[in-house]
């Protein structure tokens, strides 16, 4: 079945830091909280030296370019404002003002996503004795998304071999969506039938609490994530000043 196939529900095989998925939870947590507070101007530049380290060590550099660049880009337009005096310029600086710290927000969750296995976040959750009615829905959340992803690239590279790509999708946008949404919404259907086989078979419904063959336990990633986070904490609310 394909959506319990281990090479598209976990994280990456080229992960670098092996932390306690709370540890990075904190971390977006953190870094969310900062982010869409008043007066984060001065620390949104730690934010993004920090979401970039992450993206190129347990991503790909090429993301964290990306990354980097988007913002420098937003950044630049948020400022626009004081450049000129205009109604479209406020209007562009205030979108991209938010944009910059969405974006950085996105950009840590996708790394907290795409770098923590569902074993890992189950047994975390089990060590902390969190109830199945959060657990178990979060597990499946995880394995449920990038099956989805998968899916979702597997119909616009079909649409992109019948010809429905580029000047199509402008002339004909309702139906260039309606050739992406049905597909995907078909195979998202049959992901949650496979999906709750897989459940099933793995024992999400069971009373008792699981056996934990890998337990959690404190490295020095989560030590330095930890560090990070507390950084983020001291600088925005007692470092310099915007």
């Amino acid at each position: 079945m394909s959506a319990i196939a281990p090479a598209s529900l976990d994280a990456s095989s080229t992960v670098r830091i092996a932390a306690d998925p709370r540890s990075k939870f904190l971390l977006l947590l953190v870094a969310n909280v900062i982010l869409m507070t008043s007066g984060s101007g001065h620390v949104v530049w730690l934010v993004l030296v920090v979401a970039a380290i992450l993206a190129a060590v347990d991503l790909r550099a090429r993301l964290a370019a990306g990354l980097v660049a988007l913002s420098v880009l937003f950044w630049f337009a948020a400022g626009l404002p004081r450049l000129w005096h205009h109604g479209a310029a406020v209007v562009v600086g205030v979108v991209a003002y938010w944009l910059l710290r969405f974006g950085l927000s996105i950009a840590l969750g996708t790394w907290f996503i795409s770098s923590t296995r569902v074993s890992e976040l189950t047994a975390s959750a089990s060590d902390m004795r969190m109830p199945r009615v959060l657990t178990t829905p979060l597990a499946v959340l995880f394995r449920f998304l990038p099956v989805v992803i998968d899916e979702t690239k597997g119909v616009m590279e079909a649409m992109s071999l019948r010809g429905y790509t580029g000047s199509y999708l402008w002339r004909h946008p309702v139906d260039g969506v309606e050739k992406l949404v049905v597909p995907v919404l078909t195979a998202c259907a049959r992901i949650a039938d496979e999906l709750s086989a897989a459940a099933l078979i793995r024992g999400l419904g069971v009373s008792g609490r699981p056996t934990l063959v890998d337990k959690p336990r404190f490295r020095t990633a989560d030590a330095a994530l930890l560090g990070l986070s507390l950084i983020l904490l001291v600088y925005r609310y007692w470092g310099a000043k915007p």
